[in-house]
């Protein structure tokens, strides 16, 4: 919905905004209409939406061309507000969704919007235009598509400026290309979300040829954690690549005051933590537990030895308490409780790790399973709040406005696979054989025979 918007700046700032309708359906005018009519009859209006909607009376760019309010209609006439142009018979109908555009400005990309201006689309022309007499080369803004009979709003358009772009976003990839093809900026079928979708699509095909491959511009290292006593995990970061194995994690470490050494953990495969961490045995708490309770339901007590006297151990929920000690006198695993307990002195939430035996030190192995780093040993009390620290390789970052960067220094590949992109929109002949994926293919090839990542890769067997 959102085309090419342009903002010159001269003695205040200019708004250009290429004129894009949400259609539903269309019909035709089925006699000729005067100025000022309130009954508009027209060849098939089955498909129309019933109730309150607009419709556009003639073609976008005629010099008759208006929206008009529908409040109902039957299947060959609409009762409207009156016209303010003569129509014809053959003139096109069209079933709108949006008659108007808010155009909002901000001193900064980030700031808050407010709105400038509410303007109708200008529809005897291809662009509506606005102007903001004391606008700054500076300012930022942002448009919406508006329904004025029902007020219905689309989503912000992404921030619009004078300022250049920057020299790797996005815009620097796509406005040349289309300027080197003549391609309109009132396309209608070669729009900016197309453009954008297509460097998306030309930077997953070069991410999976080079699969695996560790991409500097996508590394965040020295990324802290805080660690939890009693735990035996930290949840990796949402925007890690790879979160079931260390494929996107390079290396963790501890580098507080009075841990053993800052050396960088060792990573283990989920066979060989198997084995190393056999007393991480235990349960997950299932119900609030308070002060003094009596009993603690788990998900599984099959760990927790049937005892007179036995002992567990209860992981912190957060950075102000110790692990806490407790005793219990039964174990019923019908019901998965641990009865008789004694020595809760704090809340036990739902989910909290409830321990039989751990080995409570600082840890020395981690794997990688199911979204989270798990440590080969239980946090001590010691470590509470220290931060681990991770070396990882972010996943890709999907496109999805102008501005944004493209950070890979190869970025400029892409521009083939973007006029390939173009010419199959439209002719869906286009073959494989095309040139410029032919020469798009190519380069990612010699990409990836010429790539320097800057770490070393190493094959676990």
């Amino acid at each position: 919905m959102f085309p090419q918007i342009l903002i010159k700046h001269n003695i205040g700032n200019t708004i250009e905004i290429p004129n894009q309708l949400d259609v539903k359906t269309f019909s035709y005018i089925s006699t000729n209409l005067a100025i000022g009519v309130t009954a508009i009859p027209v060849d098939n209006a089955i498909d129309f939406t019933a109730g309150s909607i607009l419709l556009l009376l003639s073609s976008l760019g005629a010099e008759n061309s208006e929206f008009v309010a529908i409040s109902s209609h039957t299947n060959q006439s609409f009762v409207s507000a009156a016209t303010k142009m003569p129509h014809n018979r053959g003139d096109l109908v069209q079933e709108v969704r949006f008659d108007q555009i808010v155009i909002t400005k901000s001193a900064t990309i980030d700031g808050v919007y407010s709105t400038f201006a509410t303007i109708t689309l200008q529809t005897t022309q291809q662009k509506t235009i606005a102007f903001d007499p004391t606008g700054l080369s500076t300012d930022y803004y942002k448009v919406q598509w508006k329904n004025s009979q029902t007020s219905d709003l689309s989503s912000f358009s992404t921030p619009i400026s004078v300022l250049s772009y920057p020299t790797n976003s996005a815009a620097k990839l796509i406005l040349p290309v289309l300027t080197s093809m003549g391609i309109s900026e009132n396309d209608t079928r070669i729009t900016m979300p197309f453009c954008l979708s297509a460097i998306d699509d030309a930077r997953k095909y070069t991410d999976s040829k080079l699969y695996g491959i560790r991409h500097a511009w996508r590394q965040n290292f020295e990324y802290p954690i805080k660690v939890l006593a009693g735990s035996n995990y930290i949840d990796l970061p949402d925007d890690i690549d790879f979160n079931e194995t260390d494929r996107s994690l390079l290396a963790a470490r501890f580098m507080s005051p009075g841990i053993l050494s800052p050396f960088n953990l060792h990573y283990v495969d989920k066979r060989d933590w198997n084995r190393i961490s056999y007393s991480m045995m235990g349960g997950d708490n299932q119900t609030l537990a308070g002060i003094g309770a009596t009993e603690l339901t788990l998900d599984s007590v099959g760990d927790f030895p049937d005892v007179s006297t036995g002992v567990a151990y209860v992981a912190t929920t957060d950075y102000d308490q110790t692990i806490m000690q407790i005793e219990y006198t039964g174990v019923n695993l019908l019901t998965n409780k641990l009865t008789g307990v004694t020595g809760i002195t704090r809340a036990i939430p739902a989910g909290t790790r409830v321990w039989s035996n751990p080995t409570i030190s600082q840890p020395i192995a981690y794997t990688v399973f199911e979204n989270r780093l798990y440590f080969d040993r239980i946090i001590p009390d010691s470590m509470q709040g220290n931060n681990l620290y991770i070396d990882y390789y972010k996943k890709l970052e999907e496109v999805t406005n102008l501005y944004q960067e493209i950070t890979e220094n190869y970025r400029e590949i892409y521009k083939w696979y973007l006029k390939y992109a173009i010419k199959y929109r439209k002719d869906i002949n286009i073959g494989s054989d095309d040139p410029d994926l032919k020469k798009f293919e190519g380069l990612v090839t010699d990409l990836f025979n010429n790539l320097y990542t800057g770490q070393d890769t190493i094959i676990i067997t």
